[in-house]
């Protein structure tokens, strides 16, 4: 059976492009942390947007190990497992070749919205922030959110609260809205 870890990043930005990753955080399934590391950015020498976030700043980097250097223990860790991050997609965009190697990736907040249940005005569900999913869980935080150890518990906490939930089902369709989303088959005659 794959083992389970929990995955979270702190980035200079929000850009998946541009930014960078300052902080990476990894728990495995018992709550153990495999990984607890600051990030030195190589193209970045101020965030201050994201800083007043997440609080880290430049002085706490600059001796910390680049991405680069952390590449291989982290590939060694994520190989095979079913890792399970909030906002997977983002997050994803900034370790896409390290995430390859994963068996599946499971996003947390996808998962939460669901059963949150709060409709966008087009479909699906709204997408809540990790404190909101923590706060309705009863979630309390053993330091400040937006640290990636910390992020990773919260995340955690939230996947084994969601694993006890039942599975939402879709309200049955409709003929009508069947019709409506089904092509119509034209036979030529």
């Amino acid at each position: 059976m794959p083992r389970t870890l929990y995955l979270d990043l702190e980035t200079t930005g929000l850009n998946q492009h541009r930014d960078e990753i300052l902080e990476i955080g990894l728990l495995d399934d018992d709550g153990q942390v495999l990984l607890d590391s600051l990030v030195r950015p190589q193209h970045h020498r101020h965030w201050l947007g994201a800083q007043t976030i997440h609080g880290i700043r430049p002085e706490d980097v600059e001796e910390a190990p680049t991405l680069e250097a952390l590449r291989p223990q982290l590939i060694h860790l994520l190989t095979d497992a079913e890792v399970v991050i909030y906002n997977a997609e983002f997050e994803q965009g900034f370790l896409r070749p390290e995430l390859a190697v994963a068996a599946n990736l499971h996003c947390a907040m996808r998962a939460f919205a669901e059963v949150y249940g709060e409709p966008r005005s087009y479909r699906g569900y709204r997408w809540q922030k990790l404190q909101v999913a923590a706060a309705y869980i009863g979630y309390e935080w053993p330091g400040s959110a937006h640290r990636a150890v910390n992020d990773c518990q919260a995340t955690r906490a939230i996947w084994h609260w969601l694993q006890r939930q039942p599975i939402p089902s879709a309200p049955p369709r409709t003929n009508r809205e069947t019709a409506a989303v089904e092509p119509a088959i034209h036979t030529g005659a």
